[in-house]
């Protein structure tokens, strides 16, 4: 009989890290105004913790997306008004994406419309445990990186 996914520990850990991404997707995903998709939270929220101001090659290797597709994700975003992207004032070549006030405000309306999901969430599960999950977690992840080598020289996910 071929061996079942409890008997494989390294198979479970995957099927419930994507079902775990699934779940939050959707739980997002519920919370967004019109127009936009998941991937556009996910560039506000990376705006949020880390600042604007990067060029459309930094965020598209930041966010682990083909620059074609953050080409695309930030002229739908500009397009609602959430981002916008400038000549670089040094170098006219590049170009720089900045949050807007909207984006901003649309960010903390997300955050502010899923704070009884999170509070759930924190009172579901202790702090420690949460603590205790993440060597492991951040292990999984920096393997993964070692051994599939970045997509692009500048691919690695600063976290």
């Amino acid at each position: 009989m071929p061996p079942t996914l409890q008997d494989r520990p390294g198979a479970s850990v995957f099927s419930e890290i994507g079902i775990i991404e699934h779940l939050m997707r959707h739980a997002v995903s519920a919370h967004l105004p019109a127009g936009m998709t998941y991937a556009h939270f996910e560039i506000l929220q990376g705006f949020a913790r880390m600042g604007d101001g990067q060029t459309p090659a930094e965020l598209a290797a930041m966010m682990m997306m083909s620059k074609a597709a953050i080409t695309n994700a930030l002229q739908k975003m500009q397009a609602l008004g959430l981002v916008i992207v400038l000549a670089d004032v040094k170098d006219r070549r590049k170009k720089r994406v900045r949050f807007t006030k909207a984006g901003s405000e649309a960010y903390l309306q997300i955050v502010k419309d899923m704070k009884s999901k999170m509070e759930a969430l924190r009172e579901g599960f202790t702090e420690n445990e949460f603590r205790q999950a993440l060597p492991f977690l951040k292990s999984l992840r920096t393997f993964l990186e070692e051994i599939s080598g970045p997509a692009e020289p500048e691919a690695a996910f600063p976290r």
